[in-house]
């Protein structure tokens, strides 16, 4: 059966104005510190067996595939990659253009954790892949305009020019052509696919929430590979200002967080929160949705970071803290074997490492995560859909060819998504889905957060999920969870098959 789908190409890529108050009251938080600590959680019969549960040794799709049969040629995410920034520079902004401000920008993508605020690109990204990822490359000299930003805005848009950014791209790529034969081009292109790998334009002007061009964003120019002279593909923008963004920064201690969060998707992942405003089903705290804490273990399955433990029966996992070790698990008794599909995904979050100084340090944007250890479920919904003419059927391999290109079904954004109903990415809510943030613009507390005790019965699914006690595809989860001793080592995760 086929379904008709008006579905939009995802080409804006933003990040959303962070601007609000989570509340922690320190009442509560003393009250369920002594409710734990009196629980009378009594542990189930179930032991682990490690017959019932296992990891998967391969990786079926890396996180390239999927852009590049839709033409995006996103970052490798495995290995030693390279980042090449530009610092763009307009006639009425020329002042800014300074050896200091140029310094802060390569601190903010290549420093040291110490050289910043926070993180740097490069640490963030080391740290959070488990090493998996080692991100380097050089900020230019300044690239110059002869233009100023009004100029700029007021470019006319074609079949050529789709984004106002194409013309800077333009003058940049016809200038490096003619440098040392390209040369700059060719270092940046390690797998030799006449693509740049990654580039980061860093505009020298004040960022505009009310402007569409100068916000931050990933784009892909439409022009075709070039092993002579390797062009841009996939690309990044966003202001230099971003770096006093938050509060307690400054270009001495510069703020990367919007830096990193371009760079997730120069890497393929998208935004988890909606670009309507009117809800963040992601439950708002990790980098792709309001640029803070680590990735979540979605998004690391996604970048090959790590594989999850995969339950067929009924066992007991234990989850050590997922910004550390990378554990989490997934629950479909029909799984297909990657992560474009639907299931339960369980990690176990703690206010450690990447996670410490968004949550209980001096936070970001007045935005303060869950700063409680605890786990968080989610329900992913990553099916693949192939689309031929504006209808589409699902698929567990990634179709292209010239009549049909595959992507993900359901995304946080109604728009994109195939379904209203059907989110990418969804945080469960301990306290229920009543008051959740599915559909609306609330944010969770720590009292979203699964604790010692807390159970989800097999027959109880509705309770937190939208509208059903199934998935999405209609099968049944068949499985129930309940959430055993808790400590800083990491959570006993017990898991009965119905």
């Amino acid at each position: 059966m086929k379904n008709k789908i008006n579905r939009i190409f995802k080409v804006f890529i933003l990040i959303l104005p962070l601007l609000f108050l989570t509340s922690c009251d320190y009442i509560w938080e003393i009250i369920d510190i002594l409710n734990q600590a009196n629980s009378s959680f009594v542990a189930p019969d179930i032991s682990e067996d490690q017959a019932a549960f296992y990891k998967p040794t391969t990786y079926k799709y890396t996180n390239r595939e999927l852009g590049h049969n839709f033409g995006v040629a996103h970052l490798e995410s495995i290995g030693e990659q390279k980042i090449l920034v530009v610092p763009v520079v307009f006639t009425d902004y020329q002042q800014l253009a300074t050896p200091a401000l140029k310094s802060s920008i390569e601190r903010a993508f290549f420093g040291q954790s110490s050289d910043t605020g926070w993180e740097s690109v490069q640490s963030y990204y080391n740290k959070s892949s488990y090493g998996k990822l080692t991100l380097s490359g050089e900020v230019t000299d300044y690239f110059h305009l002869n233009i100023s930003t009004t100029q700029l805005e007021n470019m006319p848009l074609n079949d050529y020019y789709w984004d106002q950014t194409h013309y800077v791209l333009e003058n940049l790529y016809n200038y490096l052509k003619t440098v040392d034969d390209g040369q700059l081009l060719h270092d940046y292109d390690l797998d030799e696919d006449g693509y740049v790998d990654a580039l980061y334009l860093v505009y020298m002007a004040p960022y505009d929430y009310d402007s569409e061009l100068f916000w931050a964003y990933m784009y892909y120019w439409n022009y075709y590979p070039n092993l002579t002279h390797p062009t841009f593909n996939s690309f990044a923008w966003s202001s230099y200002s971003f770096m006093e963004e938050g509060d307690g920064y400054s270009f001495a201690e510069v703020d990367a967080h919007t830096f990193i969060h371009e760079t997730g998707h120069l890497l393929g992942l998208d935004d988890y929160y909606d670009y309507d405003s009117e809800s963040n089903p992601s439950g708002s705290f990790d980098m792709m949705t309001y640029n803070v804490v680590d990735h979540t273990m979605y998004s690391k399955y996604l970048l090959n970071w790590s594989q999850p433990y995969v339950v067929n029966e009924t066992t007991k996992i234990t989850l050590r803290p997922a910004e550390s070790s990378g554990d989490f698990i997934i629950l479909n008794a029909n799984w297909n074997n990657h992560v474009y599909d639907e299931y339960i995904l369980i990690e176990y979050f703690t206010p450690t490492g990447l996670n410490y100084q968004d949550s209980v340090g001096y936070g970001y944007q007045n935005i303060r995560p869950f700063n409680e250890n605890g786990v968080k479920i989610y329900h992913v919904d990553s099916r693949l859909i192939a689309i031929t003419d504006g209808y589409y059927t699902y698929t567990d391999e990634i179709v292209s060819n010239e009549t049909t290109y595959t992507d993900i079904g359901a995304s946080n954004t109604a728009e994109y998504s195939v379904s209203d109903d059907f989110k990418l990415l969804h945080l469960l809510n301990a306290e229920g889905k009543s008051g959740d943030w599915y559909d609306n613009d609330l944010k969770p507390s720590n009292k979203a957060l699964f604790k010692t005790g807390d159970e989800i019965a097999h027959t109880k699914w509705k309770t937190y999920l939208k509208s059903s006690s199934r998935f999405n595809s209609g099968k049944n989860i068949n499985f129930s969870i309940q959430i055993g001793t808790m400590n800083d080592d990491g959570v006993d995760i017990y898991i009965t098959k119905h």
